[in-house]
């Protein structure tokens, strides 16, 4: 009996989207910014918490990043998900929106320059499935 017990806990565990495969999302550098990385979104169910990596950032600046409907470098320039700014190159953010929802049209990761300059886009990396 323990053992049937042990066995659907386990399948339950390795059924929960907790531990779903994690996307990895490469940020490519624009506008001559020499800054490049990857963001990786961890699937928690109905949310996606998104963990920026950004090489090359200027010190002291808090670099404010989105998810954007469209793809690189054409997004919409009106944030579909707000992030926390990249801060000594890493922005971590538990966003509302499942992998599943963020997959199912174009959308981006977008980095900018600073808070005074929003137009000027760093990096940015399309979120697809590979």
């Amino acid at each position: 009996m323990k053992k049937t017990i042990v066995s659907f806990v386990v399948v339950g565990l390795a059924m929960s989207p907790v531990f779903a495969k994690p996307l990895r999302v490469p940020l490519m550098a624009e506008n001559g910014s020499g800054e490049s990385g990857y963001a990786m979104l961890y699937p928690h169910g109905a949310r996606t918490n998104v963990v920026v990596h950004l090489r090359g950032t200027p010190n002291g600046i808090a670099q404010p990043d989105h998810i954007h409907a469209g793809t690189c470098p054409n997004v919409n320039p009106k944030p579909a998900y707000m992030l926390k700014p990249v801060k000594h190159g890493t922005s971590v953010t538990m966003v509302h929106a499942s992998l599943k929802q963020l997959l199912a049209t174009p959308m981006a990761i977008n980095v900018h320059e600073s808070p005074s300059d929003l137009r000027k886009y760093v990096a940015c990396g399309d979120i697809r499935a590979h």
